[in-house]
């Protein structure tokens, strides 16, 4: 049977079947991938892979990209100290440095170029302008196999995306597209994040931080309180059925004596919450 080949075997097979059956179009390429992973010629994730590759050939940078509403960047009047506090509470190596608005990009901040200053081995800049690095600017009409030719050539991670008027509409990164080949890619911080609480109290008064993942049961026992009961298991698809859309960074709703506002999200999923604890009593009159 073809799955017990060797390796060798199979790529001979592969090569036989290439050039036995030369396909004319990309239908006719898929096919054959479909056929391969059937006879167990490659597996799964390979075939997998394959298909995200053709993916990435015909996506733009505007399917794939993070949105202005969900971009986390940081103004260019900003402390060193304060730089790190975004840092430290989204876990990106990256941020686009504005001067007064999101049209308005002086370049990229290195989260690792921060490093020596906070350390004290060199003098702190005046000013974050001083230590940034270029930013590339690309169309969102941009093809994605393109756009990552280029991160790879040019040794780039980030690029911020503007429309035709050339106005900033998002940024895309190299993982953004690799993603799309292989899947999600964790990073230590997603571990970190993994290992906290779901539920921590914050400095301030009846404020907590709270995983979007965190089951209403369990966010109901710590509170001792009863969420409206509908059809989902965490409070980010709460939040979500009560906006009625997926809601980006600093949006905010009230549910009861909780005000819910969001820290960090993406395209597809609220991963953590800002919680404001009201009277009970709001509550019981609710």
């Amino acid at each position: 049977m073809v799955n017990t080949l060797d390796r060798k075997e199979k790529e001979g097979l592969l090569k036989r079947l290439w050039h036995g059956m030369r396909p004319n179009t990309r239908s006719e390429l898929a096919e054959m991938i479909k056929d391969a992973g059937e006879r167990d010629i490659i597996d799964e994730n390979t075939e997998d892979m394959i298909r995200g590759v053709f993916d990435i050939t015909t996506q733009r940078i505007a399917d794939i990209m993070i949105p202005r509403s969900q971009m986390v960047t940081i103004d260019s009047r900003c402390s060193l100290t304060e730089a790190v506090k975004v840092i430290s509470a989204h876990g990106h190596s990256r941020y686009p440095v504005t001067n007064e608005d999101k049209d308005h990009i002086l370049g990229i901040l290195n989260a690792k170029d921060l490093l020596p200053y906070v350390a004290g081995i060199k003098p702190a800049p005046q000013n974050l302008a001083e230590i940034l690095r270029p930013c590339v600017f690309v169309p969102e009409t941009k093809r994605v196999d393109s756009m990552l030719k280029q991160f790879q050539e040019n040794h780039l991670h980030i690029a911020v995306v503007v429309d035709e008027f050339g106005g900033v509409c998002g940024v895309v990164t190299i993982e953004d597209i690799l993603e799309l080949i292989v899947g999600d890619i964790g990073d230590e911080y997603d571990e970190k994040v993994a290992k906290t609480p779901n539920i921590v109290k914050s400095a301030e008064k009846d404020t907590y931080l709270v995983k979007g993942l965190t089951e209403i049961e369990e966010f109901n026992e710590y509170f001792h309180t009863a969420l409206p009961e509908i059809d989902v298991d965490t409070i980010a698809g709460l939040v979500i059925h009560v906006f009625g859309h997926l809601p980006v960074k600093d949006e905010s709703v009230k549910i009861g004596r909780f005000t819910f506002k969001v820290v960090t999200a993406t395209r597809r999923q609220v991963h953590l919450l800002q919680v404001f604890v009201g009277p009970a009593e709001e509550e019981d009159a609710a």
